[in-house]
This record gives C-alpha cells, sequence and structure tokens, in this order.
C-alpha cells in the first residue's frame, strides 16, 4: 500500500484517503479496471528509467500514484500538479515525499530553467492551446532538460465513441511536427498495437448499437462485460506486460499503436 500522508483518521486510528470519483480520465486506485491501471503503469516504470537523481515535474498528475512511483525509481525530487484541487488534495493525503499543488497546465507554477525531467502522460489532447503546453514544458526544463508524453494516436482513436474531455487527438505525423517546433532529438515510441480493421469494426459496432439503445443489451446477451478492477494500488508491483509494453514506433497499413509516447530534449 501507498505510504499515508494527511488523511483523516477513523476509529482504529487508521487514515483514510479523500473520496474521488473515477471519471475515467484518471488513476482512482481501487476504481479501474485491470487493463486501464496496467497501461498506465507502463508508461511511469518506462518513463523511471529517466528520472535517477533528477528534479521531476509530472504535469497532470492526477491522484499521484505515477509522481510516487517516480520517486520510488530515484528521482532527486517529486513535483506532481493538476488542474483539479480534488485530485491534489488526494494525492497529498495519499503519497509523502512528493509534493502536489493545484496548476494549469498551460501557465505551470514553475521556476525557468529548474526542472531536469517533464513527464506528462495523456494530458496534451484535453488543453485548448496544445503548442501553449508545450512551450511551457520547455521554458521549465533546464538546457537538455527531459520532456516525456503521452497522447492517444488519432488513427486509431478516431474510430472509437468520442472522447467529451478531449479537445484535439493528434495523429502520430502532428504530434511529432508539434514537438518538433521547440525540441531535439525528438524519439516516438508505440503502446498497445492494434489492428485498425478490426478496431474500427467493433468501434462501427458499438457506436450503431448505442444509437439504438441496445449497446447494454448488447453487453449482457453477448457477455461484454467490464473488465475486473485494479486490486493494486502501487506501480511497478507485476511482472512486465507484453500487451503494454513500450516500444520503438513501428506502424504498417493495418497495425497501429493506440498510444504514442514521445521522448525529447530541450535544445542545450
Amino acid at each position: 500500500m501507498p505510504a499515508k500522508n494527511a488523511g483523516q483518521a477513523d476509529w482504529d486510528g487508521a487514515l483514510t484517503l479523500p473520496t474521488l470519483p473515477f471519471t475515467g480520465e484518471r488513476i482512482v486506485p481501487g476504481q479501474v479496471s485491470e487493463s486501464l491501471f496496467r497501461a498506465h503503469e507502463a508508461r511511469y516504470v518506462f518513463a523511471g528509467s529517466f528520472v535517477k537523481d533528477r528534479v521531476v515535474l509530472d504535469v497532470a498528475c492526477g491522484t499521484g500514484i505515477g509522481t510516487h512511483y517516480l520517486l520510488q525509481a530515484g528521482a532527486r525530487s517529486c513535483l506532481g500538479l493538476d488542474i483539479d484541487r480534488a485530485a491534489t488534495d488526494y494525492a497529498t493525503a495519499a503519497y509523502i515525499g512528493c509534493q502536489f499543488a493545484q496548476c494549469d497546465a498551460m501557465n505551470l507554477c514553475v521556476p525557468d530553467s529548474s526542472i531536469d525531467v517533464v513527464v506528462s502522460f495523456e494530458t496534451i489532447e484535453h488543453l485548448r492551446d496544445q503548442l501553449r503546453f508545450l512551450s511551457e514544458c520547455k521554458r521549465v526544463l533546464r538546457l537538455g532538460g527531459i520532456l516525456v508524453c503521452s497522447t492517444p494516436n488519432r488513427t486509431i482513436s478516431r474510430w472509437a465513441r468520442q472522447n467529451m474531455y478531449h479537445v484535439h487527438e493528434f495523429t502520430v505525423a502532428e504530434f511529432r511536427r508539434a514537438l518538433e517546433t521547440l525540441f531535439v532529438d525528438v524519439r516516438l515510441l508505440g503502446q498497445k498495437s492494434t489492428n485498425r480493421l478490426l478496431y474500427a469494426g467493433r468501434g462501427l459496432l458499438s457506436r450503431a448499437l448505442h444509437r439504438l439503445q441496445l449497446l447494454d443489451t448488447a453487453k449482457s446477451l453477448f457477455s461484454w462485460n467490464s473488465p475486473p478492477l485494479a486490486v493494486r494500488t502501487e506501480f511497478g508491483g507485476m511482472p512486465a506486460d507484453s500487451d503494454n509494453e513500450i516500444r520503438t514506433y513501428h506502424a504498417t497499413p493495418l497495425v497501429q499503436p493506440n498510444y504514442i509516447i514521445a521522448v525529447a530534449r530541450r535544445p542545450a
């Protein structure tokens, strides 16, 4: 279990955490599917390879579970920022050793050139001014500092039901161009390779059933049950999951990764 900090003590002296609803857009330990938990875990484990003895910023940290993992992976210090005050309150209560604050990702409350590694997963697609966000990441990084970020691959996600929280999703080419306007040595990786035809077929069927108000009936009839909840409350406690493994970006006309992960460097 993660170390607890500022929660309220219950009748037997144990610390309890603030209540935080699960919206589908952030990891709330104990309230997410195993598949979603493992996908996020794999990203943070990947990012952990860049943080040894570094000052780390986690933008859109949510509940702080990933920020805490980065500290455990060897970061000198970790600061988690999120626009949702309820999320940063939860993170502060749940994880000791890290700092958390409420902050807009397009106006980071961090001094210039003060960070060695910026980590930001599944953030940029939520923002109305995505280049400003990248500019803020560049501003706070020291010369030669590293940005590690991810986003859904629009080539795949376009076939799913529209995500009401996403302002703009990138194709791989768009994501690379945006990063290369501000950073150098941009390297792209992929996660969860998917057959485009099969995914598109499932997506179109789901949309049609939803419009006909038959989706719940179909799920029940064909046993399309939701994946089980994750029982773990920390990242990094399981063997590597090949389905979520992060690999050098590779695509074919039929197969694309669901998520694109970028590693880029601020010019020296």
